[in-house]
């Protein structure tokens, strides 16, 4: 989801700025140069879909977004009329002043917050080997973060790692899953012989169906990772369990930081695509 970041705020406030100082050499005059006009109307936009953004997360005031709102559509309407100087200035005053104290500020304490800062670390944390469409799931969890949905970011850490498994299952190809899979199966013992029988696949969603314990123990064979790392794996899929189910566990802010890290090192830094 889109937010606006505080450089980006101070950086379209500095824009304002010096639109309003173009505007002031025109004193009183009508603004006819076709590089103002299309810069207001530019500005007018840009703050729109921050604006619109804003509102979204209750960052700030939604009383001030309104009233910027609307002093903003009305520089909008003014590029499509005939506006003198001197009147785009009265407008654009009303976005100015207030704009530090109301918006940027808000935005400052927003990121600067716990669990901002951790929502940040977690996605961070998978930034030198994430997919585009893994990091989806990943955007998700930082929204749960936010909001304190700590059970919720870790089922979307788990989600992201699956995709991942899926996806070099898919690049492999079923017939290099199929041959680790019969190999598993010749194994004897604790987890070889939780493996369930008759599994093999030849499409997306028969590997869809497919267990994540199952993925975990032939993963083995496939992704040349060892026991521990197995093992390692399988807490994890216990801890997302744990939480995908009712019951009266209750993750922190740190065990979702610390799940993270741990899919990190044994799934996204192992399993490549």
């Amino acid at each position: 989801m889109y937010v606006p970041d505080s450089d980006e705020l101070e950086a379209f406030h500095e824009r304002v700025r010096a639109l309003d100082d173009q505007l002031e050499k025109l004193s009183g005059a009508e603004v006819t140069r076709a590089e103002i006009i299309t810069e207001l109307s530019a500005v007018s936009k840009q703050w729109l879909k921050m604006s619109t953004a804003l509102g979204e997360t209750g960052i700030c005031d939604l009383d001030t977004l309104q009233k910027t709102d609307n002093t903003v559509k009305g520089i909008l309407q003014s590029t499509i009329t005939r506006a003198r100087a001197s009147a785009y200035r009265k407008k654009l005053a009303l976005l100015l002043d207030p704009f530090i104290e109301s918006i940027i500020v808000p935005v400052i304490k927003y990121e600067g917050s716990p669990i901002q800062v951790a929502a940040r670390q977690v996605r961070e944390t998978f930034s030198a080997h994430i997919l585009v469409d893994e990091e989806a799931y990943l955007e998700e969890a930082g929204r749960c973060i936010t909001v304190r949905c700590y059970r919720a970011a870790i089922i979307m850490l788990w989600a992201a790692a699956i995709s991942r498994f899926h996806r070099s299952i898919e690049n492999l190809g079923f017939a290099a899953y199929n041959a680790a899979y019969t190999t598993t199966l010749a194994k004897t013992g604790n987890p070889f012989n939780r493996v369930s029988k008759g599994a093999t696949i030849s499409s997306l969603p028969e590997l869809q169906r497919i267990r994540d314990f199952d993925i975990l123990v032939v993963g083995m064979e496939l992704w040349k990772y060892d026991l521990q790392a197995y093992e390692e794996l399988d807490r994890l899929l216990g801890t997302r369990n744990t939480y995908a189910h009712p019951g009266m566990a209750a993750p922190t802010i740190l065990d979702v930081q610390q799940f993270a890290s741990k899919i990190d090192s044994f799934v996204f830094s192992i399993v490549k695509i």
